[in-house]
């Protein structure tokens, strides 16, 4: 199980530095394709001194309208270029035809949200020669019309395509504070084997208007909270990804404390995998 770090170009020199302490980073496709000369040569860089997964933000995967072929095209041949383990996209909408609106919003959980998802999960299938996951997102709302919880609609995606799943137990941690979504029977209901990948990170408490009280962010800013680490712990009794990341894009000169969240996660790993070995032996 590789640990590692989300690739950011504020601190890649950091990052040079320090990639004894990475198994893995993680890059985000957009950066590459539309970041300049600066960063695709200093994204190039890694590609034979540590292992690559893949991240995008820009696919829009959930907006009801054919697939923007020419950023799929892009992705392609940044997965030629880097050779990653992987590439994943969120299981979101960002976009509407013409306009950007810049946020990660949740697709609507129902049977025909899922049709209009599938022959383009199927597309990105057939078409890289990686695998792609799926995130689970934050989210400031939920459809009133949804026909199912958030596992059963990403099972019924994997059940149709075999997408696998990109785990944020940070994006968990968050639905289960702002709106009182069940982030351990969100695990629970997932088959073996269909987690491939783990985000961690940590944001701080701000006001949300449209939420009774304070809610949390999730923006990457700040250390792991130990009720994320706690879900980890409890979904690595479960599945058996390949990576996990720690993402941080905000308060990037805290070096230390980046460093020390990926002890914290390692820490985790080590114990969930002593629990199962000791299990076995039973």
């Amino acid at each position: 199980m590789m640990c590692g770090l989300g690739f950011r170009l504020p601190i890649a020199r950091w990052t040079y530095e320090h990639l004894g302490h990475f198994d893995v980073l993680e890059v985000t496709v957009d950066h590459y394709i539309r970041g300049g000369q600066r960063a695709r040569r200093a994204i190039r860089g890694l590609r034979d001194r540590v292992p690559i997964a893949l991240h995008g933000v820009g696919l829009s995967l959930g907006t009801d309208a054919p697939l923007d072929e020419a950023y799929v095209e892009d992705v392609r041949r940044a997965v030629d270029d880097l050779e990653p383990l992987s590439y994943s996209e969120h299981l979101a909408w960002t976009k509407v035809p013409g306009i950007d609106l810049a946020n990660l919003l949740p697709v609507p959980k129902t049977r025909a949200a899922a049709d209009m998802l599938i022959p383009k999960i199927e597309r990105l299938q057939a078409l890289l020669p990686v695998p792609f996951a799926l995130e689970n997102i934050s989210y400031v709302f939920d459809f009133p019309e949804a026909e199912m919880d958030d596992a059963a609609f990403f099972n019924l995606l994997h059940r149709r395509t075999g997408v696998e799943l990109l785990l944020d137990v940070e994006n968990l941690y968050v639905n289960e504070c702002n709106h009182g979504a069940d982030a351990r029977g969100f695990l629970d209901a997932l088959p073996d084997g269909v987690v491939r990948d783990v985000h961690a990170a940590g944001g701080p408490e701000v006001d949300r208007p449209y939420l009774a009280g304070p809610a949390l962010a999730d923006n990457h800013s700040h250390a792991v909270p130990e009720e994320a680490l706690e879900l980890l712990a409890y979904a690595l009794a479960r599945q058996q990804p390949e990576t996990i990341i720690l993402e941080r894009d905000s308060r990037l000169e805290h070096g230390e404390e980046i460093l020390t969240d990926l002890e914290r996660i390692r820490e985790c790993v080590a114990g969930a995998t002593g629990a199962v070995e000791a299990a076995a032996d039973v």
